[in-house]
């Protein structure tokens, strides 16, 4: 049997639709379609840029009302640290304790730093009528900034982040060893030139034990639990101690 090697007319236009087909197929895969996606790409990154632009020029328009914020917590920290210690670590607060307790012949057996932790309790916080005012005053001075500076607030949504927490609180828990009198002074003592310290709860109660020489002594313990108010920027949470 004789094979046919001769194309006929259409197998030749079959062909010629054919390579057609595979030039058009190769051009798109390989041309129009990268093309395409890096087109997109570009796209992608020229809105990202835009938004940038636009985030870095709103926060040039806010310039003066965030030197004005700057100024405002720089006086409010000012404030807050007025009876106040600075940033504490636990060894400092354990020898700021332990010296109240010692310059009143106490002796402590027991103390344990707990972390410091940002803020104040709200039991703690009080607003005297001086402080109402100020804060009117306050209230006004922000009214009025906030009016001059309406027409260029409305071309953004920019928004000043919160108040940074300047009061920081550590808990110490310690058992003291002495006489009611000595104990009722330290308590005092703090409560009259230690405005950074506070006494949250206190209970004593006495020990009657024999000695060697069988003769019965009376021992008070003091196991009682302080506030040190440390005013500062908290950046980690120290870790607690205990002796």
């Amino acid at each position: 049997m004789k094979l046919e090697t001769e194309l006929k007319p259409g197998d030749i236009v079959l062909l010629k639709v054919l390579a057609c087909i595979l030039i058009l197929f190769f051009t798109l895969r390989f041309l129009v379609f990268p093309g395409l996606e890096k087109n997109q790409d570009l796209q992608n990154e020229k809105e990202q840029v835009e938004q940038t632009k636009q985030e870095m020029q709103d926060t040039i328009k806010q310039k003066s009302i965030v030197e004005k914020k700057i100024v405002k917590q720089k006086a409010e920290l000012v404030d807050a640290s007025q009876g106040f210690y600075d940033l504490l670590e636990n060894q400092q607060v354990d020898e700021l304790v332990t010296g109240i307790a010692l310059k009143h012949n106490l002796k402590p057996v027991y103390l344990k730093i707990e972390g410091t932790e940002a803020g104040v309790p709200a039991a703690y916080q009080t607003v005297t009528q001086t402080d109402e005012s100020d804060a009117q005053t306050a209230k006004s001075a922000q009214e009025e900034l906030d009016e001059n500076t309406q027409d260029s607030s409305s071309e953004t949504d920019y928004e000043p982040e919160g108040v940074l927490q300047y009061v920081n609180t550590t808990t110490v828990s310690m058992t003291l060893q002495g006489n009611e009198s000595q104990i009722r002074e330290m308590l005092d003592d703090i409560a009259k030139n230690y405005p950074g310290v506070q006494v949250r709860s206190f209970d004593m109660n006495e020990n009657t034990y024999v000695d060697s020489s069988l003769q019965q002594i009376s021992q008070n313990n003091c196991e009682c639990v302080l506030a040190v108010y440390t005013c500062g920027q908290l950046g980690t949470t120290a870790s607690g101690e205990e002796n």
